[in-house]
């Protein structure tokens, strides 16, 4: 930089500084590593690697050779080669592990979380956890751009969201609830390309981390939280809902689905709801985005409402695909419901995302476009 301020004007030197400044848009630091929940309550795990490596047990370290071993669980304890060793263990190698037949990067760790409660851990590094989220939230055979605005949007979701499970020992599960994680076993070249070309960017507001919500097909508008889940915080702009022109072409656009009553009412009762015999169902109120708010279900005990994203939870949300139900009718003891999209609403609209991928939009102009008023920055991960 001193020969540059020899030699350069001043304003373009002023003008250097801040370019180079402005590359980490973020300055606080994050964890380099993420423990993943990926396997409970195992009563026993193989495990193998094809180079040496070793585990840590009551901080005493223990090699082990090339190759496949037994874990039997229970206790507290792990037996291993007809030894038994005090939970936690945390193996490590510097290849990957294979766990109950499938790839992991990084380390695998075995903790206890009571007597025959146990909980399997893959703690690897952020990066490398992206890789194994990517092809199961998104798809492969999507344009670059898309992939680069999903990579994005997990991450800052990753980061945003650390020590959920801190009670389980582990940051973030495997499935739904947190992101669905398939490890490097899913990995593809396409998606670890998305996640390479997006190093450590996120998705930022008021520079924080925005809270990157995101879903299949929003039918073409996405949802304010306030409607989906007991949201304790107002709204924030990013988050309120925009028209999505952009998804209109995909399988979920419309939908149809049967259920018959007594599955409806079973449903239900399981979840806590005294429900007797449905009678009818129907839609009440419609938020900004055209969703239904509640579910009326009249039944022989009387009449019960819902949250529409709760009922549609507690029936199937696999086939009642979203709240956007445009039309509920009754034949022979079945209610058939029919609707649009498929998600939660909230956020960006995956579908929607591809479509802009396709017409040539930039992954920053997709991001920009699901979460108005945000922008992308760079993180620093912690030295440690």
């Amino acid at each position: 930089m001193k020969i540059l301020k020899r030699y350069l004007p001043a304003f373009i030197y002023v003008f250097l500084i801040c370019f180079f400044a402005c590359t980490y848009l973020y300055a606080k630091e994050y964890k380099e590593y993420i423990k993943v929940g990926i396997l409970s309550n195992q009563k026993s795990l193989n495990l193998a690697s094809d180079k040496k490596y070793y585990f840590i047990s009551n901080n005493k370290k223990y090699r082990l050779s090339p190759g496949k071993i037994n874990i039997k669980i229970k206790n507290k304890e792990a037996v291993i080669l007809n030894k038994s060793y005090k939970l936690p263990i945390e193996f490590v190698s510097s290849k990957c592990f294979l766990v109950n037949g499938k790839i992991y990067r990084g380390n695998i760790i075995i903790t206890a979380s009571s007597k025959d409660n146990n909980s399997i851990i893959n703690k690897l590094k952020m990066e490398d956890y992206l890789k194994g989220i990517l092809p199961r939230e998104s798809s492969a055979s999507w344009n670059q751009e898309t992939l680069k605005a999903q990579a994005v949007i997990s991450r800052t979701y990753a980061l945003k969201n650390m020590g959920r499970h801190e009670k389980q020992g582990f940051d973030v599960c495997s499935q739904v609830h947190c992101q669905v994680y398939g490890g490097a076993s899913c990995e593809t070249k396409n998606c670890n390309k998305a996640v390479c070309e997006t190093d450590r960017e996120v998705v930022l507001y008021n520079d924080e981390l925005a809270q990157t919500f995101f879903h299949s097909s929003c039918g073409g508008h996405t949802e304010d939280p306030n409607f989906v889940w007991k949201w304790n915080t107002k709204t924030p702009e990013y988050l309120k809902g925009i028209k999505d022109d952009y998804c209109k072409d995909n399988p979920h656009q419309t939908w149809t689905t049967t259920l018959p009553e007594t599955t409806i009412r079973e449903k239900l009762i399981k979840v806590g709801y005294k429900t007797g015999k449905i009678q009818k169902i129907s839609a009440s109120g419609t938020t900004p985005a055209k969703a239904a708010k509640e579910i009326v279900i009249k039944h022989s005990k009387g009449t019960l409402k819902l949250n529409s994203y709760v009922f549609r939870c507690a029936v199937s949300a696999d086939k009642i695909k979203s709240t956007l139900i445009t039309s509920i009718k009754t034949k022979n003891k079945n209610f058939i419901f029919e609707g649009k999209g498929w998600g939660h609403k909230v956020g960006l609209c995956q579908w929607g995302s591809k479509t802009m991928g396709d017409k040539g939009f930039t992954y920053k102009q997709i991001l920009e476009f699901y979460y108005p008023k945000t922008k992308v920055g760079k993180i620093k991960y912690a030295n440690k």
